[in-house]
């Protein structure tokens, strides 16, 4: 603490009363996240069937389309943890990404085709 700190009893209170109110929002939000965790115990190997496992036990409404889960694989997810945090570690090594709609469903994307992807595709149709 500085020399102001040690020498003014109301600007002492005022820090200590700060650094309770901050220690207090850390404790609540940590709280809120452990509160929310549920205990996953998805198997790894293919995705979609992954996909399926997770819905069931997170209890989320979860919308992807089948093309662009087929041929990708997760290594699964075990343990106490959030719903969105255990669907980011599913995804993990894959290119698809969350988003949630506004009616609180989580949609997967897929990036779209860069335009080297997309002219290799064309040439391979030729």
């Amino acid at each position: 603490m500085n020399r102001i700190g040690r020498q003014n009893p109301i600007l002492r209170a005022a820090m200590a009363r700060r650094h309770l109110a901050v220690g207090l929002g850390c404790a609540l939000i940590g709280g809120l996240a452990w509160a929310n965790a549920r205990d996953f115990d998805v198997g790894g190997g293919e995705l979609r069937p992954a996909l399926d496992v997770y819905i069931a036990q997170s209890g989320v409404q979860l919308i992807y389309k089948m093309e662009d889960v087929k041929g990708l694989s997760t290594r699964g997810v075990k343990g106490r943890i959030a719903p969105d945090a255990a669907l980011e570690r599913l995804l993990d090594g894959t290119r698809l990404r969350i988003r949630r709609g506004q009616d609180g469903a989580m949609v997967l994307i897929a990036p779209a085709p860069t335009a080297a992807a997309a002219a290799g595709t064309a040439e391979k149709k030729q």
